[in-house]
């Protein structure tokens, strides 16, 4: 299965998804690159709050370890929606990264920026997991 696979009215859907989920995940980032300025540019001005106690600071380094986490997450994710919608226009959306078969209408109904078929896919997460 290639990307004839898709009908014209899926791969449009599909290319709208990715583009609206492009612009949240731009938006999301900037938002957290703002909020990472802003405690920067005050803990810089001596604006911050004070340390706190043991407690309030190991709570405000775990927050900070989530946000970079969220972040980190975030960008890896807006790099795949960047390289599906790249492949879309490329003409080889639809097709496996690994194996040239077909990803799956259902796959990428669920998951429109997926490059792998489930078995490629899975191969891969075992690959890594050791």
């Amino acid at each position: 299965m290639t990307t004839s696979a898709l009908t014209d009215t899926q791969r449009e859907q599909l290319r709208v998804q990715l583009e609206q989920r492009k612009e949240q995940l731009l938006q999301d980032l900037d938002a957290m690159q703002r909020d990472t300025l802003a405690v920067a540019s005050d803990a810089s001005r001596g604006d911050a709050e004070p340390a706190g106690s043991p407690r309030d600071q190991a709570n405000s380094m775990a927050a900070s370890v989530v946000r970079d986490a969220e972040a980190a997450r975030d960008h890896a994710e807006l790099v795949a929606v960047r390289a599906a919608l790249e492949r879309m226009a490329a003409g080889s959306y639809g097709e496996c990264t690994d194996c040239g078969q077909g990803v799956g209408v259902a796959r990428l109904l669920a998951q429109p920026a997926a490059l792998r078929c489930i078995a490629c896919q899975s191969k891969a997460e075992a690959h890594v997991r050791r």
